[in-house]
């Protein structure tokens, strides 16, 4: 066995007994499981050049030379590597290839940096300053935040950050309690485990996270690792799927006061979509965004419901909306992602 994942593993083994919808699926899933467990691929970190670093922060930047400047926000909960996942599945490198320059801003590791122990710190020390550096190097340029990441960029963008032109809101949660709220019910029976966890400053350990999103796609599981056990494991597509898995299960342990941000204020007293959230003590209120915005939602996303973005497009005077069903991570790693995600994108940003 090569692999502890998926995590939490008795989580996933669990579903197999109680969801499979007949015995051949659930044996099917099992012997999934343990072909990702031994499988021998390995996603190979890509060379990028570290332009800034602020503690655990780094910015890495893939050049093109180009006229336009586009940073990438990733969430906090996973590691930034699905941005540029593959060679062939990248969603950094394929703009680059358009001849944008892309910079990645990459958290580290948030509990052994002391400037990303709040929310406040993340964007006032982290955020703000990446957006200065690149201003100061490129004059104008453009920004992404995919998932939560999204949501610190328009905390970020309240504060009207010089440079910054054009925003792309992808995936991004703004309304917690919009839509299905299937993950928002999760995070709530969760919620006293969570600050149980995060008494004493300890930080809230990844495998939580990852238990919440299991609960959510419980039965997607056991349908991906029943396939997974179908395919030729040799095949890209098998390469895909273990490089995707690897992702998810190599989550980030989060720092204390900035989990209980999230799951108390956020997903509990849905401050965002309240007018509640303030940063530098500044409601963030998007109704005031100057810069142009482009909302990017999926029709099959379950883990940000398109209304929960959707309030955040009707919020930004002007906002364009654009929708797919790629799903949340198929919007970064989907086949169909080119066509419906990333080319309009491109064209918006030039445009």
């Amino acid at each position: 066995m090569l692999r502890r994942g998926p995590r939490p593993l008795p989580v996933f083994v669990n579903m197999a007994g109680l969801l499979a919808r007949s015995e051949s699926e659930q044996r099917a899933m099992i012997h999934g499981l343990k072909l990702y467990q031994a499988h021998p691929f390995r996603r190979r970190e890509p060379e990028r050049l570290i332009l800034w670093q602020s503690g655990e922060a780094t910015l890495r930047h893939i050049p093109a030379q180009g006229r336009r400047h586009l940073l990438l926000v990733p969430s906090m909960i996973n590691r930034s590597a699905i941005l540029d996942l593959l060679p062939q599945r990248s969603f950094a490198r394929w703009l680059a290839a358009q001849g944008i320059d892309v910079y990645i801003l990459d958290w580290g590791e948030p509990v052994r940096d002391p400037g990303q122990q709040s929310l406040d710190d993340v964007l006032q020390q982290k955020l703000l300053p990446t957006l200065l550096y690149l201003k100061e190097k490129c004059g104008s340029f453009d920004a992404l935040g995919y998932c939560m990441g999204g949501t610190l960029l328009a905390g970020a963008v309240q504060l009207k950050p010089p440079g910054l032109s054009k925003v792309v809101y992808l995936a991004s949660p703004w309304d917690f309690h919009a839509g299905n709220r299937q993950l928002q019910q999760q995070v709530m029976m969760g919620t006293a485990s969570a600050l149980q966890m995060t008494e004493s400053g300890r930080a809230l350990p990844s495998h939580w996270v990852q238990s919440v999103f299991a609960a959510v796609n419980a039965e997607r599981n056991i349908h991906k690792f029943a396939d997974f056990a179908s395919l030729d494991q040799g095949s890209e597509q098998a390469r895909l799927f273990v490089a995707l898995e690897d992702w998810l299960n190599d989550g980030v342990d989060l720092p204390a006061a900035l989990a209980r941000t999230c799951v108390v204020e956020w997903y509990g007293q849905n401050q965002p979509a309240r007018g509640g959230w303030q940063v530098a003590g500044q409601t963030v209120d998007p109704a005031t965004t100057q810069n142009p915005v482009l909302v990017a939602t999926s029709v099959t996303d379950r883990l940000v419901p398109e209304e929960s973005s959707h309030a955040l497009a009707r919020l930004i005077p002007g906002a364009r909306l654009l929708q797919s069903e790629c799903g949340h991570i198929g919007m970064m790693s989907s086949r169909r992602a080119l066509q419906e995600v990333w080319q309009p994108l491109y064209d918006w940003i030039v445009a």
